[in-house]
């Protein structure tokens, strides 16, 4: 995922509504760090929470 549309989905009213893949695992991004090309993301099933690279993310399942 490139990190304009990451941002976009932060910053998006209906960000808990939007699902996004880690691992083919549904996943909504809590933040995400411009600097290092990382977000921190939340599983939506298990409720973890754990840091990603934004090139391991999908809007795609």
């Amino acid at each position: 995922m490139q990190l304009r549309r990451a941002a976009e989905i932060v910053n998006s009213k209906e960000n808990e509504n939007t699902i996004v893949y880690y691992q083919n695992k549904p996943v909504t991004i809590v933040t995400v760090d411009n600097n290092i090309g990382t977000a921190y993301v939340k599983s939506v099933d298990e409720n973890n929470r754990f840091e990603v690279n934004l090139e391991d993310l999908s809007e795609n399942h």
